[in-house]
């Protein structure tokens, strides 16, 4: 059942806590089935649903009504799941993962709360702390709650036999183990299975086993926690208490103070945009090379200019939450002056966007340029929903860089980064050096290819195919070195570490190159 309008209540107990360890402690036998000693693979999608289909089953326990505006939190997270099965780049795979995370933060302190759009940046900040603390903390009370019943249910027809049973337990070790010394020097047989019993090898196994049950019950305490947080009863939790209760927070002496700050700071962006129009649109004509190169003027910069647009997001935001706005007149010169810093900062990104995009084209593009890259552009999303929740949207600024955060993720899924890397410096290659050249290897770093992941390798084998000499060369050696290091690595090769991009991979390249990894190029 879902539904947007719940009324505040106190926390309730949980209906079932029993089922809820019962859910949990499977979840962490799932957890550590498909994540010990793994690669990620198929494993992290198989646990998103293992999760969520925990979590409805959860909720229907305990009667709980979800939040329909929250629905789209379950599609978000299997959709980044996937996303870590189909790309095997590492930075991918760690921003995926962390995406996942959070949206599981998310679900456990909103599904049955208010909507996520609501979140105060705050709020929104906190709530991972805010849904590992109170999983815990939710994990010890059915803990105990499950603990009490047992007990209770124990004392009236057993809790007198307990005492007894233990004693009887105690006596006993002793006169097992003396008989068992007694058989085994009767009976060679009996005494190699003691022996086997109590060998080495016994008691690394057994750590192995015990180290399993750790992280299963660590991990499924966690989870019950979590899902007992998740389908509680509305309460003003810790991000819905920081959204609805800004008090307490010092506020700054007027809006005339704030607006001053705000249009100093537009002034000397004023200023640097004027200057920055000419060498931005006129291009290598309004360069004086006595002073520099366009390459140098192209390689400076873009990194200082995104620091500067974070900044000035955050200088906004805070004087933004801190300064009283109480007639119409201050809200509009307000939000006037911020908008015309959004607007200046705006171009100044789009400054470090071109710079970046000529140093890319004089260089080469790699990782540590596309993703700034594709970061310029979702900040400059950002700056725009900022302007409009300022005027239009109150307090809904953090859903935007929730979106923004997400957005960035998923285009660079989207993207595959190492294909692109691949065709990009190739075919700016070809337009550099003439085809029957082949062999300025350098200027397109052939060997930077050996150290993208698997998502470049149809790219690099595409590439090969039209290619020639040295640059030929160097590419077929990486290639024949990730096949032999792939062969020759069993770790990926678990159902569990099943990878799309890997897998797809790996059947390229002994396709191609079949049992043979020596120097001899094979005809395309």
């Amino acid at each position: 059942m879902a539904t947007d309008d719940k009324p505040e209540g106190k926390d309730m107990p949980a209906r079932h806590p029993g089922r809820l360890l019962l859910a949990g402690l499977v979840l962490g036998y799932a957890f550590d089935l498909l994540f010990d000693g793994k690669l990620p693979g198929i494993s992290v999608p198989i646990f998103a649903l293992v999760l969520l289909a925990g979590l409805a089953l959860v909720t229907r326990w305990e009667a709980a009504s979800v939040t329909r505006a929250n629905l789209w939190l379950p599609a978000a997270l299997l959709f980044f799941a996937v996303m870590s099965f189909v790309r095997a780049s590492g930075f991918l795979l760690l921003l995926n993962i962390s995406a996942g995370l959070v949206l599981m933060a998310l679900i456990a302190v909103t599904m049955t709360q208010r909507s996520v759009a609501a979140l105060s940046l705050p709020a929104l900040l906190i709530a991972p702390v805010e849904a590992i603390v109170s999983s815990l903390l939710h994990a010890w009370q059915i803990t105990v709650h499950v603990g009490r019943h047992d007990l209770a249910t124990a004392a009236r027809p057993t809790g007198r036999q307990l005492v007894p049973i233990l004693r009887g337990l105690f006596i006993a070790a002793p006169v097992v183990l003396v008989f068992t010394v007694l058989l085994a020097s009767a009976d060679l047989i009996f005494a190699d299975r003691i022996e086997h019993l109590l060998s080495p090898e016994f008691f690394e196994e057994l750590g192995r086993w015990m180290g399993h049950a750790w992280v299963i019950l660590i991990v499924g305490f966690l989870l019950a926690g979590g899902l007992a947080y998740a389908v509680r009863q509305r309460t003003a939790g810790w991000a819905n208490r920081v959204a609805a209760s800004p008090a307490g927070l010092p506020r700054f002496p007027a809006v005339t103070e704030a607006a001053v700050v705000i249009n100093a700071v537009n002034l000397l962006f004023f200023l640097f945009v004027l200057i920055q129009v000419p060498y931005l649109f006129g291009g290598q004509l309004n360069i004086d090379p006595a002073k520099f190169t366009y390459a140098d003027y192209a390689r400076r910069g873009f990194a200082e200019l995104v620091i500067v647009a974070v900044l000035i997001l955050g200088l906004i935001l805070f004087l933004s939450t801190l300064t009283p706005r109480n007639s119409s007149r201050q809200r509009l010169v307000f939000n006037l002056s911020a908008t015309v810093l959004l607007s200046l900062t705006g171009v100044m990104l789009a400054s470090a966007f071109k710079r970046l995009l000529l140093y890319e084209m004089a260089y080469g593009f790699t990782q540590l340029r596309i993703y700034p890259h594709v970061f310029m552009v979702w900040l400059g999303i950002l700056l725009a929903w900022f302007a409009v929740t300022l005027w239009l949207k109150p307090g809904r600024f953090a859903i935007g860089v929730l979106a923004a955060a997400l957005g960035f993720v998923a285009t660079l899924d989207l993207l595959n980064p190492d294909a692109l890397i691949v065709h990009q410096n190739f075919r700016r290659f070809q337009e550099k050096v003439p085809a029957t050249a082949g062999d300025s290897w350098r200027d397109i770093d052939a060997h930077y290819f050996a150290r993208l992941s698997e998502d470049a390798v149809p790219a690099l084998i595409a590439v090969t195919d039209q290619s020639a000499g040295q640059v030929r060369d160097v590419i077929e050696k990486g290639l024949r070195s990730r096949t032999e290091a792939m062969r020759s690595d069993p770790a990926w090769r678990r159902w569990q570490s099943f990878h799309l991009s890997r897998s797809r991979a790996y059947q390229l390249l002994i396709d191609r190159y079949g049992g043979d990894t020596s120097e001899t190029s094979p005809r395309p």
